[in-house]
């Protein structure tokens, strides 16, 4: 992938399934990153900077040559291609995996125009671990507000004339629902 060195995508227990994701990709031609832009998030005490978009080639001739964690993480950086319709196709792969390096990439959908991503995430939120969201949020406040602030942002912008009221508009489902998450973890560590 040819991510710059002081990147850090994935939590250092992935450190050989991401090297060798990085060969796999790097044999099939190149992925271009946006560079100038990265998320910043803690993920189990690990600062990690995922690519806010990236531009492969064909990226799906990589599969086949991926183990499943391989492939978990390829679908993951694929929630952050240009394309909305790819990045829906590998949100739906990753959703079911319980992983809390999966909630940051997952998370990220959520603050993007693509009403159809908001309407999967919305779909699949009763398979979310409470726990897993919960704490990746309250670990990341700065960042989970700029997400929902950028939500609300591209309702007024795109969404508002079909959905006049927040509540109409299933942004704002989605993250009532995740700050249910956040709020139900802190009364248990109290």
């Amino acid at each position: 992938m040819m991510m710059p060195r002081e990147h850090q995508v994935f939590p250092s227990c992935l450190k050989q399934e991401a090297k060798a994701l990085d060969q796999v990709m790097g044999q099939l031609g190149q992925t271009r990153v946006a560079t100038h832009r990265f998320i910043e998030v803690r993920v189990d005490d690990e600062k990690l900077s995922i690519p806010y978009r990236i531009y492969p080639h064909d990226y799906e001739d990589a599969f086949p040559h991926l183990t499943e964690t391989q492939s978990i993480l390829y679908s993951c950086l694929l929630t952050r291609h240009h394309d909305g319709h790819v990045r829906q196709r590998h949100l739906e792969r990753i959703l079911s995996v319980h992983e809390t390096w999966i909630v940051p990439f997952v998370l990220q959908l959520t603050g993007e125009y693509v009403i159809e991503i908001l309407e999967t995430i919305e779909a699949h939120l009763p398979m979310l671990d409470p726990e897993l969201y919960g704490c990746f949020i309250r670990d990341n406040p700065a960042y989970f507000h700029t997400t929902q602030a950028r939500m609300i942002s591209y309702w007024d912008c795109y969404y508002r004339r079909l959905y006049k009221h927040p509540s109409e508009y299933v942004g704002f489902w989605v993250f009532a629902k995740l700050r249910e998450f956040s709020e139900s973890g802190s009364n248990l560590t109290m």
